[in-house]
């Protein structure tokens, strides 16, 4: 990981004191595994009165979360960030998550049972996977866990989108005007590994077709494959006879008289 934080920011020219690269936690910041998180399913009864929607969003226009709180069916709260360009939604959609317990937590009510609704398959099961442990799950466990502590009971329930549930459609629509409003300051900018190596890839592959284009070998493969980003997305067979023909390598005009 050492490694691939130091080529990033020699390609963009940047310092290593200046990284932003999403690191999953240290060892010694993981929970117990027998700390587990309470995930509903359709057969749970969910009594808390306090219901927390949750969305997250990734469009064109930036990468924005929502969060729609309402308390005994009343919706009370409406809540919105922002991130940086370069998030992914996975990371808008567990934010979100952690700031709605952030939130939670500083409201003084006897009544200390929340559900959190989420779209967000892929976060629940991070959450319940004891092998996962990017900084953001982990910051929502140790924040469930140091609120079990004050008498909050939490739990966690999947919601589909996109079927007209009215609270979580809220959610989805704050989220959206969050990622285009850049009057929002960004609470978030760490970049996960995924998109880093996918940005150390875009500019090998740039790299790569610059100095093709000012080589004058290779002439005949360059006919076939001009664009080194096309020929590296197509699903090709290699066999001899296939190489000897696009590299124009062995003596294949003896064999045409």
């Amino acid at each position: 990981m050492e490694e691939l934080v130091k080529l990033y920011h020699l390609t963009r020219g940047s310092k290593k004191e200046d990284a932003t690269i999403d690191h999953d936690a240290a060892v010694k910041h993981w929970l117990h595994p027998a700390e587990t998180t309470t995930i509903l399913n359709d057969k749970n009864e969910d009594t808390s009165s306090m219901q927390i929607f949750t969305d997250g969003s990734k469009t064109e226009q930036g990468v924005g979360a929502g969060i729609a709180i309402y308390r005994s069916g009343i919706h009370t709260k409406s809540l919105k960030y922002r991130l940086n360009n370069r998030c992914t939604n996975n990371q808008a959609e567990q934010l979100v998550i952690l700031k709605s317990l952030e939130y939670t937590k500083s409201i003084q009510t006897e009544d200390k049972m929340a559900t959190i609704h989420t779209d967000s398959r892929t976060t629940l099961d991070s959450l319940k996977n004891n092998n996962i442990h990017t900084s953001l799950i982990e910051e929502i466990r140790r924040k469930v866990t140091e609120m079990e502590i004050t008498d909050w009971k939490i739990k966690f329930c999947w919601v589909k989108a996109h079927i007209g549930i009215q609270r979580n459609e809220l959610a989805n629509t704050l989220a959206k005007e969050a990622a285009a409003n850049t009057d929002i300051t960004e609470c978030y900018h760490k970049v996960p590994k995924s998109v880093v190596k996918s940005e150390l890839e875009a500019t090998s592959v740039a790299k790569w077709q610059r100095e093709r284009d000012l080589t004058t070998k290779g002439q005949i493969t360059k006919a076939y494959f001009p664009v080194v980003a096309q020929r590296l997305d197509m699903k090709i067979n290699l066999t001899q006879n296939f190489t000897t023909m696009v590299t124009g390598h062995e003596n294949i005009k003896s064999y045409l008289y």
